[in-house]
């Protein structure tokens, strides 16, 4: 009887072990490494996947964020997603139109070269002064390396 408790618990730590490792690679594989306004030069290799990383304060509230890259020829967008700051949101999901957080901007490195990536947020459409002074842009200079 001992001996299937200490077989049961190290079948259970080698799951736990491997779940957080396979999140890992997952997290990895999906969104490269990590930028965030501080780290406005940027490296990565040719053909790598990397994300741009901003505050959002949710659709509901008004956010709005588009990319721009200079030179897609060198980096193409391949996703966006809103990572939001509560654990209730992260594990049902956010309703429809809500929830504050991270946006992650991934981005493809496809060519060899230097070029600016912007990330805009038009807060509730920029239709007026107000609404303009509460929009933001942040760039990052990316060079990419074969």
């Amino acid at each position: 009887m001992r001996r299937w408790l200490i077989w049961s618990l190290v079948a259970v730590v080698v799951v736990v072990a491997a779940g957080i490792g396979g999140v890992a690679v997952y997290r990895t594989v999906t969104y490269g490494d990590r930028y965030d306004a501080e780290h406005s030069a940027v490296t990565v290799s040719d053909g790598s996947v990397f994300t741009l990383v901003v505050r959002d304060r949710g659709a509901s509230v008004g956010d709005y964020w588009t990319a721009t890259v200079a030179d897609p020829a060198i980096a193409e967008q391949v996703g966006s997603e809103l990572v939001a700051d509560s654990l209730s949101d992260r594990v049902f999901g956010a309703a429809p139109g809500g929830g504050a957080g991270e946006r992650l901007i991934t981005f493809k490195a496809t060519a060899a070269g230097t070029t600016t990536i912007t990330l805009s947020n038009c807060f509730q459409g920029c239709d007026n002064d107000r609404r303009k002074a509460a929009s933001s842009a942040v760039s990052w200079s990316v060079t990419v390396e074969r």
